[in-house]
């Protein structure tokens, strides 16, 4: 059971998280935000939460795994509109408020383009953003976000129990998902308000930065040496002595 109370007590924002929808049980947390948005039904900063999501989405159309009472699924609802330029920062900045909110409970979060969140080289959260466009700007946003939070190791699949891990796991502690829920929607209202900092930010989590990596490109495979982000928050990766600005890869 989630309580809204506990999030909003430990909010420190002036809009973001102001309202909030609780599922015990929900298919995904960005669909029923999207279908808000559809009927009129949403507000500007709304959070979706549900306490156990069954058909979470990553990128790629990936499946993302929650634990029943144990992980954080969230989406929260940006329906001011924005420019391209601003908006395509908005993963970034979902990405790095995830990870501040980690650090500031004590972890040592890192990043991996574009916006996995891992701990001790295993994933422990994701970001999931979509858009709607008007008139040329994006219109909304909803920006859903992952985290597994006390999750044991027995509680993985056997696919993915090598590869994730959660905030328990890394800590030796439980914590209250009320709390990391608050904490994460009072950073990203900071970042999304100055975006600007946005990719310095994320660049001083980034777990790969000046590294090689490998990755899919328009269905093929490359390899090369990421460099940064640019300002509008694509990925600048070295191939064979080349700068490339590349908009959507997905690093092995």
């Amino acid at each position: 059971m989630i309580f809204e109370n506990l999030i909003k007590t430990n909010l420190r924002t002036q809009t973001y998280g102001r309202v909030i929808e609780y599922y015990q049980i929900i298919n995904s947390t960005n669909k029923e935000a999207k279908a808000l948005i559809e009927n009129n039904g949403a507000n500007h900063g709304m959070i979706i939460i549900a306490d156990n999501q069954k058909d979470g989405k990553g990128r790629s159309n990936n499946s993302w795994f929650m634990s029943p009472g144990k992980g954080l699924a969230m989406s929260l609802i940006h329906l001011k509109p924005l420019s391209f330029d601003k908006a395509s920062l908005i993963p970034l900045a979902a990405g790095l408020a995830v990870a501040k909110s980690l650090e500031n409970r004590g972890l040592n979060p890192k990043l991996k383009w574009p916006n996995d969140i891992f701990i001790n080289s295993k994933k422990v959260g994701g970001i999931l953003c979509e858009s709607k466009i008007k008139d040329g700007r994006v219109d909304s946003f909803i920006i859903g976000m992952g985290v597994n939070v006390n999750e044991s190791p027995v509680d993985f699949p056997d696919e993915i129990k090598n590869i994730a891990t959660s905030l328990f796991i890394e800590s030796g502690f439980s914590f209250q998902r009320e709390l990391i829920c608050a904490i994460i929607t009072t950073y990203l209202e900071r970042m999304i308000e100055d975006l600007d900092s946005v990719i310095d930010g994320w660049l001083a989590y980034c777990n790969h930065l000046n590294k090689e990596v490998k990755f899919k490109y328009n269905g093929e495979k490359h390899t090369g040496i990421f460099q940064g982000i640019n300002k509008e928050g694509l990925a600048l990766v070295l191939i064979d002595k080349r700068i490339a600005e590349l908009p959507s890869i997905i690093l092995n």
